[in-house]
C-alpha cells in the first residue's frame, strides 16, 4: 500500500522511472520527467492493458481508487475500460465552470498553501471568479476564446491591466490541475492564451537606496515615536535584507545568540526550507535591546498583544512615514520595506561580495546543479558580509553628523 508521504518521496526525481504496486491493479509510474502517474492494470478482450488515470498529487489516491473501482464494474459489464473512462471524464467536465473547476481546485489544494497565499487566493477567487457572470454561465468544455477575452477584458477594465494576466494565471494553475484529473481536456481554449495578450506585466522593481539613504533611514528611525518592535522591524529589515514575514516572524527560539546563528524556520520560508543566517553585531546588539522591553520567550516583535507578530500593515504604514520625512527634509526617493533586499544586493555586489554569497543572505533557493549538490550556507562569508554592510552604513551615518 502506498502512502501521501511515499508518494511525496518519489515526486521530481527525474531520470529515475520507478513503477511501484498500490491495490486492486492501481499501480504509481515516475516517469522521466519527474511526474507521478496513477496506472491501472487490467484484462480486457483477452489482452493486458494499461489505463493512465492521471497524476499525483492532482489526482488522490483517494479519487484514484474510486476510478479503479469504476473501471472494474464496466470491465465485469463488458464494457472498453479505455472508452468508458473516456465518456466519464468528459461527461464531468461538461458539467464543470470554470468557478466551479478554480473552487475544486482551491479546495483540495488549499492545506498546501501558506496563510498570506490562502488569503491572496480567496481574495482573487471571491472577487474575480466566483461572483463572475463570464465564468459561471458555460461549462468550461463551451468556454471559446472569445468568451475568455470578455472576462479578461472586464478584469483589466473593472480591476487593473495587471490584475488581468494574474487572473490568467490562476485559472490555468487550476486548469491544468483539473485536466491531470480528467476534468477537463488539455486543449481548452484557456491553455492558448498567454500574459502579454490579456494585460501588462507586473513592474518589477528598480529602486534600491545608497549607503547614504539608509544612513538617513537609520537616523529617522532611532528619532521616531513608535514601538520598539516597529523600529526594529524595519532596521532590521534593512541590515539583514530578509524577507519581511521572515523577520515579523521571528520567534527567540529560531536564534542561537552562542553561535550567533538566526534560522528561519520551513513554515517561515518562501522557499519552504530553512534558511540559515549568521547573526551580525548589529543585529545582536538590536536583539539584546529587545529583550530587555520585551523580554526573550516567544515573538521576538510583538504586535499590539505579547503573542502576535507585528502586522505587515504596521511595517508599511511605518515605513512610508519614515520616507514622507525623508522625502520632505531631504528629497528622497519612493521606498518600501522590500528595497531594502535589492539595496543589500546590490551595495554588496559593488563591494564586491560574490553572488552566491549575497543571494545566500537573501534566502534565495540556489538553481540548476548548486541546488542538488551544494547545500553549503557560506555562513562565514555571509559573516563576513554583513559586517562590511554595517561598516558602510555606520560610515555614512558619521558623515550626516
Amino acid at each position: 500500500m502506498l502512502s501521501d508521504a511515499k508518494l511525496r518521496n518519489l515526486v521530481n526525481k527525474k531520470n529515475d522511472p520507478v513503477t511501484l504496486s498500490h491495490r486492486d491493479g492501481l499501480r504509481v509510474r515516475r516517469n522521466n520527467n519527474g511526474t507521478i502517474s496513477w496506472q491501472y492494470r487490467c484484462r480486457y478482450a483477452g489482452k493486458q492493458q494499461v489505463i493512465t488515470l492521471g497524476y499525483y498529487p492532482q489526482l488522490s489516491i483517494r479519487d484514484a481508487q474510486d476510478l479503479a473501482y469504476k473501471l472494474k464494474g464496466w470491465i465485469a459489464d463488458g464494457e472498453d475500460p479505455r472508452l468508458k473512462l473516456k465518456l466519464h471524464k468528459a461527461s464531468e467536465e461538461e458539467q464543470l465552470t470554470p468557478a466551479q473547476i478554480v473552487d475544486r481546485w482551491y479546495n483540495k489544494n488549499k492545506r498546501l498553501f501558506k496563510p498570506k497565499t490562502q488569503t491572496l487566493y480567496e481574495n482573487n477567487i471571491g472577487k474575480w471568479i466566483a461572483p463572475s457572470k463570464y465564468l459561471t454561465e458555460k461549462p468550461a468544455s463551451q468556454m471559446k476564446p472569445l468568451d475568455w477575452n470578455n472576462y479578461f477584458d472586464f478584469v483589466f477594465e473593472s480591476g487593473s491591466p495587471k490584475l488581468a494576466p494574474i487572473m490568467l494565471v490562476r485559472l490555468k494553475t487550476a486548469f491544468r490541475w483539473a485536466a491531470a484529473r480528467g476534468e477537463v481536456t488539455n486543449d481548452n481554449s484557456l491553455f492558448n492564451i498567454k500574459t502579454k495578450h490579456v494585460g501588462e506585466p507586473a513592474s518589477q522593481g528598480q529602486r534600491f537606496l545608497q549607503f547614504n539613504e539608509i544612513a538617513l533611514l537609520w537616523r529617522q528611525i532611532e528619532q521616531a515615536k513608535a514601538t520598539p518592535a516597529n523600529k526594529a522591524c524595519l532596521q532590521l529589515i534593512f541590515l539583514t535584507g530578509a524577507r519581511q514575514s521572515e523577520v515579523r516572524l521571528m520567534k527567540w527560539d529560531d536564534l542561537d545568540l552562542q553561535n550567533n546563528i538566526w534560522t528561519v524556520p520551513p513554515e517561515n520560508s518562501k522557499t519552504n526550507q530553512a534558511i540559515r543566517r549568521p547573526i551580525s553585531k548589529k543585529m545582536h546588539q538590536i536583539l539584546d535591546n529587545l529583550a530587555l522591553v520585551y523580554g526573550n520567550q516567544g515573538i521576538v516583535l510583538p504586535g499590539s498583544k505579547p503573542n502576535t507578530p507585528i502586522t505587515t500593515h504596521s511595517v508599511n504604514r511605518f515605513c512610508g512615514r519614515m520616507w514622507q520625512h525623508l522625502n520632505e527634509n531631504h528629497k528622497v526617493a519612493k521606498f518600501v520595506p522590500h528595497d531594502a533586499r535589492r539595496s543589500l544586493s546590490t551595495l554588496l555586489s559593488e563591494q564586491e561580495v560574490l553572488p552566491h554569497v549575497t543571494e545566500k543572505m537573501l534566502g534565495h533557493a540556489m538553481r540548476g546543479v548548486m541546488a542538488v549538490y551544494n547545500k553549503h550556507d557560506y555562513l562565514k562569508d555571509q559573516a563576513g558580509a554583513y559586517e562590511l554592510y554595517w561598516d558602510k552604513i555606520e560610515l555614512a551615518l558619521k558623515e550626516l553628523d
